[in-house]
Parts: structure tokens; C-alpha cells; sequence
């Protein structure tokens, strides 16, 4: 009993190191000789999570939610699982579960507050996240969490208390935009010299500065790229052999029955957009159209290699491909915005409305958007003419929005963020 009880205590080991194919594998000896433990149950859930096999982790964490079980840190491990793959109502629902068995379950109160703000609840969102800094109180991703909750609440000062407390350079970008919301020009050039000098290259930081270079008729010094309009990258992905109609009816046939969630998107008109990581739902329609992005990926950095521009030159080293739809239907539109955690972004266009007038359901580029002040000033424009199968890149500094149809078709797109380790 003495070895069994050794290698259930290892389990933890396992996966706080990050080594989930022994994690499976101890997990599945565990459960050879006693079926059905929760411990070994759970570690091979998650090791199935991580090693991209989402079927049959979500098999697992049902059969352990389903169970009656009383222990929190499960229901906690299960409700990051559904979140992260879109499911956020059965999120919320073991979330919620955990805190009933451990109120002080931060990982499900900081989950909760994420999934409030998915919801469009910020105030709520707050709530959770002030129970976590009652436990947790330098907790800083929590800091940066209930930031980007009062930022949407546009209690700018407040937000930008929170984000000060938080060393992520995102926290520190999203400072900078809440001190230039504010009109405080001094403390924004200030904070924006020192970001400039200690941190790297940074996508919201490149538009901010960019921003206010227009706006206060200052020269742009912001390493990034100088013209951001020449970092647009467009090609149709059906000159490609690997792309048809065929890959895309079964990646919307796996949308439709993967219980994805809509999320809360206020700058979207007539439409929708799903929750989580599309590419978490590992199966040969997302893999094929993953590696298909990877590869156009590649083709962009190699097209932009000769450049001099910091987006190219410091890539990261590492990154993950996070992808969502957005669903538009007659009349649809989505808001001028930029991707803040990314570094590059895109569109796959999946279906396209047919144009009533010229520029329907385009996309357009500004310097401009997120509802900064203008100070009457204008911003330069590029709007993209789009196709089905077209597949447009540019970097995540880049504020975009779309062009209203009138078309009775759907517009379906596939956007999609390269998002660098923090």
C-alpha cells in the first residue's frame, strides 16, 4: 500500500512539472490496481488535456463531475477544462461547485471572474476577484484580471491602480491606455519612455504610440514596425490543395456539436463569438486548418524577413495559436479594436456574404479605434476587399473593424492570434 500511496503523491510532482505523458502513465497504473480513484482520474484528465487528446479528457472530467465527488480542487481542474475549450457554462457550473466545497479556492474565484466578464458581468467579475486578493492580496494576474474588469467599466482609475500592481507588460500597455483615456498626456509619455526602456517590443504599446503620435502631432519613435499598413497579408487559401469546401463543412459540423458558448462582444453587431480556443478541440478538421495557418504563418515571416522591424526581428521564441469564429448575419458589423495579447493576427474567411454595394462585409485598418480620443484629429484607413477562403494577416497593433452588409447570408470568419508565453 505504502508504493501505491508513493505514486499517487507523485502524481502532484508530475504535473507541476509539466510532464504530462508520465502523468498519464502513472495515472493509468494507479487505476490498474485501484479503478476509479479520483486522484488518478483527475491527473489523467488533465494529462489527456495537454497532450491534446480533448475528447477523451472531457469524458473523464464528465464521469468525475457526474460522481457526487466532494473535492474542489477536481471541480476546479474540470471548470479551467470546459473554459478553456469553450464549454463555459459547465464551467461556471463546476466553478461554482468548487467554491461551495472551499470558498478560498482561488483558482475558481479568479475563473469565476473570468467567466463573469466572458459573460458581459463585470461587476461581478470584480466581486470574485476581490475574494481572491482577500486570500491572495499581490496576487498579480488577479491585479490584472479585475484591471481589465474596471477598464471595461471605464473606471479607467481604478483600472489603472490595478494594473500598476501587475509586471506583465500587457498590464503595463493596458495602463498606458487607461492614463491616455484620462487625458493625463505627461503620465502616459512617461510611462510609455519607461516601458519603451524595460521592456520588450509590444503590440498595444505600438498603437498607443502610434495613436498619440497623430493625435499630438509627434514624431512615433515606438519600435514595432514603422507602417504597420505595410504588414498586411493577404492570400486565398483555396490556391491552396489543402483547402475546400469539404474541410470547412466538417470544422463547422465539429463547432456545432462541441457546445461551444457565445461570448460577450460589445462591439459586435447582429452576431456572435465563440468562447475559448477553438484549436483545444483537437480533431482533424482543427488540426489541418491549424497547420494549414501555421504554414501561411511562415510564409508571412518569411515575405517581411528583409525588414527591419522589431515584430520580425523578436518574434517570440514562444507561442501559442488561439482562434475563435465570429458569426455576422444581415446588417452585422464589428467595432474598430486591436487583439492586445497578440502579436500577429488574422482572418480565415469560411463563408462570405455576397456585396449589395461597395466595401460590404470588407475589413478595414486604422491607426485609430477602441474609442480613443481624437482630439478631432483624422486616421489613416485601409480598407481590404475580402473573398471566401481568403486568409489576412497583419500585426496585432493594427486596429481593425468591418465594413456593415446587407446580404442575407452569414459572414463566418475564423480570426485567430498568435499569442506569445508570458
Amino acid at each position: 500500500m505504502s508504493d501505491i500511496n508513493e505514486k499517487i503523491k507523485h502524481l502532484t510532482y508530475l504535473h507541476q512539472n509539466g510532464n504530462y505523458s508520465d502523468l498519464k502513465t502513472a495515472a493509468i497504473e494507479i487505476l490498474s490496481q485501484i479503478p476509479n480513484h479520483i486522484d488518478a482520474l483527475n491527473a489523467l484528465a488533465i494529462s489527456y488535456k495537454w497532450l491534446g487528446d480533448t475528447e477523451k479528457a472531457k469524458e473523464i472530467f464528465i464521469k468525475l463531475v457526474n460522481s457526487g465527488l466532494k473535492s474542489d480542487y477536481v471541480y476546479s481542474n474540470a471548470g479551467n477544462f470546459f473554459y478553456d475549450i469553450g464549454n463555459v457554462n459547465n464551467a461556471f457550473e463546476c466553478h461554482q461547485q468548487a467554491i461551495k466545497l472551499n470558498p478560498k479556492n482561488v483558482n475558481s474565484l479568479n475563473q469565476l471572474g473570468l467567466i463573469s466578464t466572458n459573460m458581459g458581468k463585470d461587476e461581478d467579475a470584480i466581486s470574485y476577484y476581490k475574494k481572491v486578493l482577500e486570500v491572495q492580496p499581490n496576487e498579480e494576474i488577479v491585479h490584472h484580471n479585475i484591471g481589465n474588469a474596471y477598464r471595461n467599466l471605464e473606471k479607467y482609475e481604478y483600472a489603472s491602480d490595478h494594473y500598476n500592481l501587475c509586471d506583465k507588460p500587457l498590464s503595463k500597455c493596458q495602463q498606458l491606455e487607461c492614463l491616455y483615456k484620462l487625458d493625463d498626456k505627461k503620465g502616459f509619455f512617461e510611462k510609455l519612455d519607461i516601458f519603451s526602456k524595460t521592456k520588450g517590443p509590444h503590440p498595444l504599446a505600438a498603437a498607443l504610440s502610434a495613436h498619440a503620435s497623430v493625435r499630438y502631432d509627434k514624431k512615433d519613435n515606438y519600435d514595432f514596425c514603422d507602417d504597420p499598413f505595410q504588414f498586411i497579408y493577404k492570400k486565398n487559401l483555396f490556391d491552396r490543395n489543402d483547402f475546400n469546401d469539404n474541410l470547412i463543412t466538417k470544422f463547422f459540423n465539429l463547432f456545432n456539436e462541441s457546445g461551444i458558448n457565445k461570448k460577450q462582444q460589445s462591439l459586435l453587431k447582429n452576431g456572435y463569438q465563440s468562447s475559448g480556443n477553438l484549436f483545444r478541440l483537437r480533431n482533424e478538421a482543427t488540426n489541418e486548418i491549424e497547420k494549414i495557418i501555421m504554414e501561411e504563418i511562415k510564409s508571412y515571416k518569411r515575405k517581411y524577413s528583409n525588414t527591419n522591424a522589431s515584430m520580425i526581428k523578436k518574434w517570440p521564441d514562444n507561442s501559442n495559436l488561439y482562434g475563435w469564429l465570429i458569426v455576422m448575419n444581415k446588417g452585422g458589423s464589428l467595432g474598430g479594436h486591436m487583439h492586445k495579447e497578440g502579436w500577429l493576427s488574422g482572418s480565415l474567411y469560411l463563408e462570405r456574404p455576397k456585396k449589395q454595394k461597395e466595401n460590404d462585409g470588407d475589413i478595414i485598418f486604422s491607426l485609430h479605434g477602441s474609442n480613443l480620443p481624437t482630439d478631432g484629429k483624422a486616421f489613416k484607413t485601409k480598407t481590404v476587399n475580402i473573398e471566401k477562403g481568403d486568409i489576412v494577416m497583419f500585426p496585432s497593433s493594427l486596429f481593425h473593424a468591418t465594413h456593415p452588409f446587407e446580404s442575407d447570408e452569414k459572414r463566418i470568419t475564423l480570426a485567430f492570434d498568435i499569442i506569445p508565453d508570458s
